[in-house]
This record gives C-alpha cells, structure tokens and sequence, in this order.
C-alpha cells in the first residue's frame, strides 16, 4: 500500500468516526416530578420513560443526565446534539428549539399559601405584589418576565421556590398542577398548604432538541416518538404514571 492510500484510509477513518461522535446526543432533564426524577439512583418519571421507549425505537442507549432547569435549558440553547425534556412550547421558544410532542398538557397558576391567602384579580394585581417565587428559566418566569415583572425571586431549583412559599418569604409562586403535588412531596411540604389563586397559562409540553442538531437526527427522533404513538407504547405509559 502506497503512502497516499494509506493517509485517505486513515482520513476516511477519522471522518468515520468524527460523524459517528457527531451523531451522540447528550440527554438533559431537571428534578420536575412526576415528569422526570431519581429514585434509588436512577432518573425516572414519564418523560424519561417516553425517551427511553424512543431510544428502544432508535437502538440507542444514551444515559439521561439530571441538572437544573437553567443549566440544561442554557445548554440546549448554544450546543448541537442536546435532548432536553420536558419543555413547554411557547411562542418565545419556537424559533430556538425543535419539538417533539406533545406528551401532554398542564395549567401553570399563582399559588399562594394557605396561612395567607392573597387573590390578585389579574395579572396586574399580580405585579403589584411584593414578590413572586419563580424558577430560573421555567416557561412560567419567561412569561412573567416578558410580561414586564419586576418582583421576581427566581431559584434555580424548584424545590426552593416551593420553600419560599412555604415560609412566606413569597406572597405568590408559580407551579404547575401536573407537577407541584409531587415537588411538595419531596420538599416535605403538604400540597394542601398552598392555594392555586389565578390561573395564569395553560401549555402542551414536549420534548426539545436544540437547533443546532441537524435535521437528519431530529427527523430520527421524531420518527421514533411517531413509533410509539403508532405501537401504543406512548397511551400505556401514559396510563402508567396518570392512569389515564
């Protein structure tokens, strides 16, 4: 084998392999129970139950990494090859994500808690409050914000605005009602001691890959979430974690 043959067999190698390290994704999820959560080490919920069923689809087996919502959401915005679930599709999140859904819906409200209950009327009220317990990043603060809310306490972990509330440190958080009785279980809070009193969106919730992914991976991705509507697998673990 002549030198010139053998330096196009090495690049052709190396391109190889830089398309197939390419092709990896990397699969981000928050603490947001029951869509997604550890238990005994694991990360489980809903969501990673649907991505799992996908990768079952796609023979792939990538391990899905738990962060928080702002570190995950920041880095599905500025890299390629990011999965990131579950995000709800909102008109400021359409041109920076591709979506893959929906898995569902929820209502997003203002809680306030019962020892001191306060009902703004409207969203205006609400902005006359002295402060509003969010999380970093969640489509709820990115509303808020966009609607010109200047008394915002964002945490980045939601189990921290749970506990502004909870120690009145807030006069109002946002949550919502898929999610909110299982972050007050794991903060050790009683859900009944917080009080939805005005509704402020409802949204449909999805599956995200960043923009940066090429479009032959995010059509893999979708043909597999097409799969498991198609087969059932979607409707049984729905009935697995809703009994719906």
């Amino acid at each position: 084998m002549n030198k010139t043959m053998y330096l196009l067999m090495i690049f052709v190698l190396v391109l190889g392999a830089c398309s197939k390290a390419n092709e990896n994704m990397v699969i981000l999820t928050e603490n947001y129970p029951p869509l997604s959560y550890i238990e005994d080490g694991e990360v489980t919920g809903f969501g990673s139950d649907v991505v799992n069923a996908m990768q079952a689809e796609l023979g792939t087996a990538y391990p899905i990494q738990m962060k928080s919502w702002d570190e995950a959401y920041t880095t599905a915005l500025t890299e390629a090859n990011v999965l990131l679930f579950t995000m709800d599709r909102t008109p400021e999140r359409e041109d920076d994500f591709h979506f893959i859904g929906p898995l569902g819906s929820n209502v997003a409200s203002f809680y306030a808690n019962s020892n001191k209950i306060i009902i703004p009327k409207n969203l205006e009220e609400a902005r006359t409050v002295a402060a509003i317990g969010t999380t970093t990043n969640w489509f709820t603060e990115q509303f808020l914000l966009e609607k010109g809310f200047t008394n915002l306490i964002s945490k980045a972990d939601p189990l921290q605005t749970i506990q502004l509330l909870a120690d009145e440190e807030v006069e109002l958080a946002v949550f919502t009602d898929v999610t909110l009785p299982e972050l007050c279980r794991e903060a050790e809070v009683d859900p009944q001691s917080f009080t939805a009193v005005l509704e402020l969106l409802s949204s449909d919730y999805y599956i995200a890959i960043s923009k940066k992914t090429p479009s032959a991976t995010v059509q893999k991705w979708q043909k597999a979430f097409e799969q498991i509507q198609t087969n059932g697998k979607l409707e049984e673990l729905r009935g697995k974690w809703f009994g719906q």
